[in-house]
């Protein structure tokens, strides 16, 4: 006797148009959650006033084992552009020092070089 093969089932193909409106919500499910999940603009950066420039920056230069002293700014440290500070040490000699505002919102120091410390009087 012989056995009678059966048939092959085969599974059915999908129509062109099940593929298409398929690939559409896949484009559309990745781009909603790369929409959702990206991070928030920056904040823009608003000038830091003066006192608490003066503050910041002389904690910050205690910190690094610097002098006591205090800082003076003529005004707000405002952002992309540098501000002439000077520092004040105790036994009256000044320190030219230009200030930024990062763009993330700390404050920078740099001190021209030649260094220009004027004598007290």
């Amino acid at each position: 006797m012989f056995f009678e093969e059966r048939p092959r089932r085969s599974l059915p193909r999908p129509s062109r148009r099940w593929i298409g409106a398929s690939l559409i919500l896949a484009v559309a499910a990745a781009g909603s959650v790369a929409l959702l999940t990206r991070d928030a603009p920056p904040e823009p950066l608003t000038p830091v006033p003066v006192a608490r420039a003066e503050q910041s920056l002389e904690r910050q230069l205690r910190s690094g084992g610097g002098p006591n002293g205090s800082v003076r700014c003529p005004g707000p440290i405002r952002p992309r552009r540098a501000t002439r500070c000077e520092f004040l040490y105790p036994d009256g000699d000044t320190q030219l020092m230009l200030v930024t505002l990062t763009a993330r919102g700390e404050l920078d120091i740099e001190v021209p070089y030649p260094a220009q410390r004027r004598p007290g009087g």
